[in-house]
């Protein structure tokens, strides 16, 4: 069994912090195996209560403990966290099963008696949000996905079928979650098998076959038009296009991507000129500046020809245009974004077809709301 320390059980003061009568609960089922470690003797009193030998036992698991109590420790530690205590506090309160006097403490402990599920789901929430890489995709129009449960177990049947068929296993489960007007679907799944070795404690080596656990993640924001996508390999974003847009959208075609997911355009710059940058019509904005851009030169599409200014490239345009117009297409343009709340104007680039790259905040909204305003999204 692999070592893994455990912080709220191997440090005696957060120990103590629990409520004792919750914490015997959690381990009454365990009480045998406890008592058959480190002479410790099992108590009821608060005072004679052996902190120091339960915490030297739950600290570093052994090869002996319960499967249910390792998954309890795992599980309520690694939501013991203010993020963790805030989201299972929100469910315990949805469902009516918080009683008035829980410390914070003591939430995540209560909610592993009450029901392990509401850890369990929140922790596969969590794992699918911490991926920091997404590729995304796009839809002609927007549209909200039919995520009833038939829907999503028809989902699920196909991409077991698909993983099967590519030695990745079955077990595929879709979590569904709404944030910020954005849908957010984790997709638990299996990796190729992995042969490893187990070192137990007397010395003996014991050769383990397993599959391990991955999340991916799919994002919809129907408002925007937008997928964002977060998958291992190139063949499995592809699946997730496709399926997701026939179990959800009834049309397998509905996620543009790859040559198809035209999202971004530079052709009001060449159409509008300094009238492209106008954000009189958007509240908090004050103004936008040119500061590159980069052309594609005809008959010669690995070169660019590039434009820059930290004034502006429109305060010279009357030189620049005609030779940046002249059959040259436009792929890259930068940004200098002014609002009035802040001290510092913020940067947005466009990479055509499909790259947009600004910092995400509460100026996103008016970022994609002059994008749009302007004429530099297509769909």
């Amino acid at each position: 069994m692999a070592k893994q320390q455990y912080k709220q059980f191997s440090n005696l003061s957060l120990l103590r912090r629990f409520n004792f009568e919750l914490l015997l609960q959690f381990l009454a089922p365990y009480r045998d195996y406890l008592c058959s470690k480190d002479g410790f003797q099992w108590t009821e009193n608060l005072l004679t209560f052996p902190y120091q030998k339960l915490m030297r036992i739950l600290a570093v698991p052994d090869d002996d403990m319960p499967e249910m109590l390792h998954n309890g420790l795992f599980f309520i530690d690694e939501l013991s966290t203010p993020k963790g205590i805030e989201t299972i506090l929100a469910r315990l309160k949805d469902e009516n099963l918080l009683p008035p006097d829980l410390s914070r403490e003591d939430i995540v402990l209560y909610a592993w008696l009450v029901d392990p599920k509401i850890l369990q789901s929140t922790h596969s929430e969590f794992a699918g949000f911490r991926v920091k890489k997404t590729e995304h995709c796009f839809s002609r129009k927007p549209l909200y996905p039919d995520v009833s449960q038939e829907r999503l177990i028809a989902l699920e049947d196909d991409l077991n079928d698909w993983f099967d068929s590519i030695n990745k296993g079955r077990g595929v489960q879709v979590m569904v979650y709404e944030r910020g007007g954005t849908i957010w679907f984790h997709l638990r799944r299996g990796e190729l098998l992995k042969n490893d070795c187990d070192l137990k404690n007397n010395g003996q080596i014991k050769r383990i076959v397993y599959r391990p656990e991955r999340y991916d993640v799919v994002g919809y924001t129907p408002c925007d038009c937008e997928f964002e996508i977060h998958s291992e390999t190139k063949r499995e974003k592809n699946i997730y296009c496709k399926l997701f847009g026939k179990h959800l959208f009834n049309d397998e075609n509905f996620i543009l991507s790859g040559d198809k997911s035209t999202r971004y355009t530079l052709s009001p710059l060449k159409e509008r000129g300094r009238d492209a940058l106008a954000c009189g019509d958007v509240d908090g904005m004050d103004w936008a500046r040119l500061t590159e851009l980069q052309a594609m030169i005809p008959g010669k599409e690995k070169y660019r020809e590039v434009y820059k200014s930290e004034n502006g490239l429109f305060e010279d345009w009357g030189t620049l245009a005609p030779q940046a117009n002249k059959n040259y297409s436009f792929v890259l343009a930068s940004f200098l974004l002014r609002f009035t709340d802040l001290i510092r104007p913020k940067t947005l680039t466009i990479c055509t077809p499909n790259v947009a790259i600004f910092e995400r905040g509460v100026q996103s909204d008016m970022i994609m709301k002059w994008l749009k305003t302007r004429g530099f999204i297509t769909v």
